[in-house]
């Protein structure tokens, strides 16, 4: 799976730079640059830190990500979500990080996709980000938003 190293960042994890055959080629890893998630690299720990950046509770979280309470109890005595579980909270934490950037702080983000929004069907642009569909939505309309269109 792979997964910005801003994201990763995001979450208080490390990127592993990727090591080349060749010397002279040798890439760095920088903020857009796609990095290799490994399966279990991703702790359960992570759902608690988007949650408390996005200013809801880890259970509202666990449900967008699709994670149901007796699985969370399992996940957390594992101490890493599977693969597809840490693809989908990487997804919200990567509109997240979106969302910041657009409006210039963490939590001006975080009131924007907890606060419903017509053009988003009069849903909270977060709790569209159980799909793909529901983020390229949201990621449109942070878009539209950066560039002035009709928001």
């Amino acid at each position: 799976m792979k997964a910005y190293a801003s994201t990763l960042a995001a979450l208080g994890l490390e990127a592993q730079e990727k090591r080349s055959r060749y010397r002279a080629s040798r890439e760095r890893t920088g903020p857009g640059t796609l990095v290799e998630v490994h399966d279990d690299s991703v702790p359960f720990s992570s759902v608690e830190r988007v949650a408390n950046r996005l200013g809801v509770e880890s259970g509202e979280l666990l449900k967008v990500i699709g994670i149901a309470g007796r699985t969370a109890i399992r996940r957390k005595a594992q101490g890493y979500l599977r693969a597809e579980e840490a693809d989908r909270l990487l997804r919200v934490a990567r509109v997240l990080e979106e969302a910041s950037r657009v409006f210039g702080t963490a939590e001006k983000a975080a009131t924007w996709l907890r606060t419903a929004h017509p053009l988003l069907g009069d849903w909270a642009p977060y709790r569209l980000l159980d799909s793909d569909a529901g983020a390229k939505a949201v990621s449109d309309e942070l878009v539209r938003i950066d560039f002035g269109d009709f928001a």
